[in-house]
């Protein structure tokens, strides 16, 4: 097989191999992502014991907000996955570059007026939210940089997607590879003042991921509209047509209700944290243990954004049987992945979250139970994911919307309140929340799962599909 997967691999090749030959890159590209904030906050951790907390915790604090934002664009862009993918399964290539270019000029629309309201109201948002004095001046700096560069941010990821349902995954990964390379090289740079620059500290490593996620942009969008992939979307593709516009809505807004929804959930999350006695401590304890986990999700959003291509385009070629044992196979391996990794974490938790912030006693203990709780619900996520991606990869997003709703404001945040607040638990409370969550959602998941309405594809195409793919 070939780096870059054909459509024929794609719909004929054994699974457990095309779901890693195709998601291979599309992890290491969601470990970059992660690399921006884990840069960040290595960086910022070297900074003087007396200011590495509350840079720490003004980062991690600001990402639920700008997650909130950018969600409802994302959904929409997520829309690029059953729509293209499905198009090139029933080989009409003619349509697939058509939506390519609807998405991304309605998706990057609504992320400039996201980032516009973003940077005027952060910071009474973060007051609202419970930061107060140094904390929130520290951390709405830093929000409000990231805020301007929400657009570039939205182009790089929403154009990754739109590339990768193609199949190319490889593509997304060199750029993003390159973006992440040149922020950490700038990080020191612009926190620090070294050489010629100002001493910016938290506002430094703003800035640094704005200038690399808009060279990553730019350098993406060049390559999509000059005809240099295999997706060929002209500039006369930007213009929104009523028609494509309005189904490109129809699939993307549930998933941005659910994205964004989501998102809030986790903000209302920081708040609790916010509002605890030392909200510090347990906004940075938090932060730091989440990156961790996060880093096992690469694997997870990596496998399950292959396993969407693949059931995008076996959908599109109505090859039905392949669909099911897509979404079977993925089910298990994500399970029995995180299951595995969960287990190396735990044991190896102490010396890992020492590595990213040595100087601060109290968060490092914070984070070590933070590990030791929400660890034992990390597997079950993966069943959480699978099953989601496989709903929102069919295009059949109003269910994805409503197990994604239903784990944080159904379960998570209202039992997080009980046992924080009710209970008196403080932040251990938190994330005995988000463990049970994780693993009554799976069983939410199993539902739809066996409901099967996924196995319907959403497209109409006069097109007809070669005999052998169908």
């Amino acid at each position: 097989m070939a780096l870059r997967l054909s459509r024929e691999e794609i719909l004929s090749g054994g699974i457990i191999k095309t779901v890693f030959l195709l998601g291979w890159p599309m992890m290491a590209s969601s470990l970059l992502q992660t690399l921006y904030n884990l840069a960040d906050m290595f960086w910022l951790g070297r900074l003087p014991s007396s200011q590495s907390s509350i840079a720490v915790a003004s980062i991690n604090f600001t990402f639920p907000l700008v997650f909130f934002f950018i969600s409802f664009a994302a959904g929409l862009g997520g829309a690029a996955r059953p729509i293209i993918s499905q198009y090139i399964g029933a080989n009409d290539r003619r349509m697939a570059n058509r939506y390519a270019g609807q998405i991304i000029s309605t998706v990057g629309l609504i992320s400039l007026i996201m980032g516009v309201l973003g940077f005027i109201f952060v910071e009474p948002i973060f007051a609202l939210m419970g930061a107060r004095g140094e904390f929130l001046h520290v951390a709405s700096s830093y929000a409000g940089v990231i805020f301007l560069g929400l657009p570039f941010m939205f182009l790089a990821q929403g154009g990754g997607m739109v590339v990768s349902s193609e199949g190319d995954t490889i593509t997304p990964l060199i750029i993003n590879g390159i973006s992440v390379t040149i922020n950490i090289i700038l990080d020191p740079f612009f926190i620090f003042g070294l050489w010629i620059f100002p001493r910016w500290g938290v506002v430094g490593a703003a800035v640094a991921t704005v200038i690399a996620r808009s060279i990553a942009a730019i350098w993406l969008m060049h390559l999509l509209f000059g005809g240099k992939l295999r997706l060929k979307p002209t500039l006369s593709d930007l213009k929104p047509r009523r028609e494509n516009v309005r189904f490109i809505m129809r699939i993307g807004i549930p998933s941005s209700i659910g994205m964004s929804t989501a998102a809030f959930g986790f903000v209302v999350i920081q708040s609790i944290l916010a509002n605890l006695p030392n909200q510090v401590v347990a906004i940075a304890s938090y932060g730091v243990g989440n990156r961790i986990v996060n880093i096992m999700f690469v694997i997870v959003n990596g496998l399950a954004s292959a396993q969407g291509v693949m059931l995008g385009q076996a959908l599109g070629a109505n090859d039905v049987e392949r669909t099911r044992k897509i979404a079977r196979t993925g089910i298990y391996l994500m399970f029995y992945l995180l299951l595995s990794a969960s287990v190396v974490i735990f044991f190896f938790r102490d010396p890992i979250v020492r590595f990213f912030v040595p100087n601060s006693k109290a968060v490092i203990d914070g984070a070590d139970v933070f590990l030791s709780i929400v660890l034992w619900g990390i597997p079950f996520f993966g069943i959480f994911r699978s099953v989601t991606s496989t709903l929102n990869s069919s295009g059949h997003t109003v269910q994805g919307m409503l197990v994604s709703i239903s784990r944080l404001w159904g379960i998570r945040i209202p039992l997080a309140i009980y046992l924080a607040y009710g209970l008196d638990m403080g932040s251990m409370g938190v994330w005995t929340a988000m463990a049970t969550s994780n693993i009554l959602s799976a069983g939410i998941c199993a539902f739809f799962y066996i409901r099967g309405d996924w196995q319907q594809r959403i497209i109409k195409t006069k097109r007809e599909i070669p005999h052998g793919l169908s």
